[in-house]
């Protein structure tokens, strides 16, 4: 109802306003009115930071790390919550639509179920120092881990580690799977990319950005690639690229990235306390809103793609409706 009742008042004053530009003979000169940018009240607020935010394959739970525990959502009401024991939750991911895995620094990874709260898996894996984790989206049951210049392809199930890989320019920053799972993108940070085939575990693309890599999201065919000054880049994984396109809309490090499930739509959270939705063809931004709050650091779509959910440094949970997001064009 908030929703609709902003999109009422907006929608009254952009009608007062034309009306009285065409009473003063001016309407036909006058540059179009730049849409409005929105800032929503937090829905949930955790007093902590938010370091991940997740939804189930349903879109039915919102999964929320604080790092040292996970707070979870139907919708916005609360539904349980799950001690981290013992370790930090470096990051967190659906593996079904009842099941939730969690990577703690405690070199362990746990799966819960979030219906009842419970711990139904538990295993011990030798991450190494300052790990940078990604979740295979559903399964098979992979992790992938970046620990200085080391890459390495857990199960988590089994605790079987069933690759590795030597990054010999330079530390990982930012790893990603792509939806269908088959491919692994690397950010490293001197920034090179890389593409690793999952099932040969061969490299398949390497590109140079020359630009420190500080987060990374990918879909089916593209790669987003935000970087500390506020850029982000866009690669296109199906076929090499003359250039790279690259776009600084943001005043701050793009902290997070998130695809929507169509891959159409792409969403960057900064430092600079905004959420930018792009288009993932033109790398062109579709909407902007700046969350008043700490420095944004999770951001994600919900499945059908008609909302998204970020957290920031303040412990802020927001939501963000594609009512407020114009087409593409407009």
């Amino acid at each position: 109802m908030k929703i609709l009742r902003s999109l009422f008042v907006y929608a009254l004053m952009i009608g007062a306003q034309a009306a009285q530009a065409q009473s003063a003979g001016r309407i036909s000169n006058a540059p179009p009115l730049a849409p409005a940018i929105r800032t929503p009240a937090p829905l949930i607020s955790t007093a902590k930071p938010v370091k991940t935010v997740a939804f189930d394959p349903s879109g039915q739970f919102l999964a929320v790390n604080q790092g040292d525990r996970i707070e979870l959502f139907r919708g916005t009401q609360p539904a349980s919550s799950i001690a981290a024991d013992g370790g930090t939750i470096l990051t967190i991911a659906f593996c079904g639509t009842n099941k939730l895995v969690a990577v703690s620094e405690d070199q362990t990874v746990k799966i819960w179920n979030v219906v009842s709260s419970r711990m139904i898996h538990r295993v011990r894996l030798n991450f190494g120092k300052r790990l940078i984790p990604a979740i295979v989206p559903g399964e098979p049951p992979l992790l992938a881990g970046g620990a200085l210049r080391q890459v390495r392809l857990w199960n988590y199930q089994s605790g079987e580690l069933v690759n590795h890989f030597e990054v010999n320019d330079s530390d990982a920053a930012a790893l990603a799977f792509t939806p269908d799972r088959k491919l692994l993108v690397i950010g490293t940070t001197k920034g090179v990319v890389r593409v690793m085939d999952v099932a040969t575990w061969k490299v398949t693309r390497y590109i140079d950005l020359d630009t420190p890599v500080r987060s990374l999201a990918a879909s089916e065919s593209r790669i987003a690639v935000g970087y500390g000054d506020g850029t982000v880049a866009l690669l296109n994984l199906l076929e090499d690229q003359d250039s790279i396109p690259e776009v600084k809309q943001h005043s701050g490090a793009i902290n997070a990235l998130a695809f929507s499930c169509d891959g159409k739509k792409f969403a960057s959270a900064s430092a600079d306390k905004t959420v930018k939705v792009w288009d993932s063809e033109t790398l062109k931004v579709l909407s902007s809103l700046e969350a008043k709050g700490g420095a944004i650091l999770s951001v994600a779509f919900k499945p059908d793609g008609r909302q998204i959910v970020f957290g920031d440094a303040d412990g802020n949970v927001k939501f963000w409706s594609d009512a407020f997001w114009p087409r593409a064009g407009q």
